[in-house]
C-alpha cells in the first residue's frame, strides 16, 4: 500500500527541473523569417502542485507580431485563453437549452450511470442543461455578434473590434483525454495597436495581459 504513494527522487528531480524551465521569462520570445513571435505558458507544474497563471502574464509587442500560448503542464490540466470586450460573453462549461417535451435522451452507454439535467418550462417544452461548445472550441463571435467556429491550434488574426475569442480548452500535448478536442496551443497576431486582457474560462482568476504598440 505504501509503494503506491511514493516518487523516486530521480522523477522528483526531474519535474522540478522541467517546472524551473517553463517559470523562465526569459525564454518567451523569438525571431522568425515573419517577425518576433512570443510564447506564454498556460499553466506549469506537476500533479503535486499544478499552477493557474500566465508565464508571463504581461508582454509588450508591436504591431503585426505574434503570440503563442501553450499548455506546459506535466498533468492532463487544461485553460484557455480568452479575449472578451465584458463578461456578458463569457462562456460556461454548461449552458440550459430549450427543447420539445417530446425529445428523449438515450444512454450512449446502456450502463452509463447517468441521466440530463431536465427542468421543467411554459409551452410544452423543457429546459436542458449540456456542455458548452464555445467554451471547449476555438471560436469567434465578431462585431455583428456572428459566432464563428476557428481550427484546432488556431492561429488568428485580432483587430480588437472581436467581442469575443476564444482558444478551446488547451491541453498538454498527448495529454488530451479521449472525446474533446485535441487542443495544444493557440496564436493571435495582432494586427491594431491597444491593450488586450484575457482570461482562462476554467480558471477565470487567470488573467493576463498583451500590450500592442506601433
Amino acid at each position: 500500500m505504501a509503494i503506491a504513494g511514493t516518487i523516486s527522487l530521480t522523477n522528483a528531480s526531474q519535474g522540478q527541473q522541467q517546472q524551473q524551465q517553463q517559470l523562465d521569462p526569459t525564454k518567451s520570445s523569438t525571431t522568425t523569417s515573419t517577425g518576433k513571435v512570443t510564447t506564454v505558458r498556460a499553466g506549469a507544474g506537476g500533479a503535486e502542485a499544478p499552477l493557474t497563471v500566465f508565464i508571463p502574464s504581461h508582454i509588450e509587442i508591436k504591431v503585426g507580431e505574434k503570440v503563442v500560448w501553450i499548455n506546459p503542464t506535466l498533468v492532463s490540466e487544461p485553460h484557455t485563453v480568452t479575449f472578451m470586450k465584458d463578461n456578458s460573453t463569457f462562456a460556461d462549461f454548461g449552458s440550459p437549452f430549450i427543447v420539445s417535451k417530446n425529445v428523449t435522451f438515450t444512454p450512449l452507454s446502456p450502463s452509463s450511470n447517468g441521466e440530463p439535467f431536465i427542468m421543467p418550462n411554459d409551452n410544452d417544452t423543457n429546459i436542458v442543461v449540456t456542455l458548452n461548445k464555445r467554451s471547449f472550441f476555438p471560436d469567434v463571435i465578431n462585431s455583428d455578434d456572428k459566432a464563428s467556429y476557428l481550427a484546432l491550434d488556431a492561429e488568428y488574426s485580432m483587430d480588437g473590434t472581436e467581442k469575443f475569442v476564444n482558444s478551446g480548452w488547451i491541453w498538454p500535448k498527448d495529454q488530451t483525454p479521449q472525446g474533446v478536442p485535441p487542443i495544444n496551443q493557440f496564436a493571435v497576431t495582432f494586427t491594431q495597436a491597444g491593450t488586450y486582457n484575457y482570461v482562462c474560462l476554467v480558471h477565470p482568476w487567470m488573467k493576463g495581459e498583451v500590450v500592442v504598440t506601433k
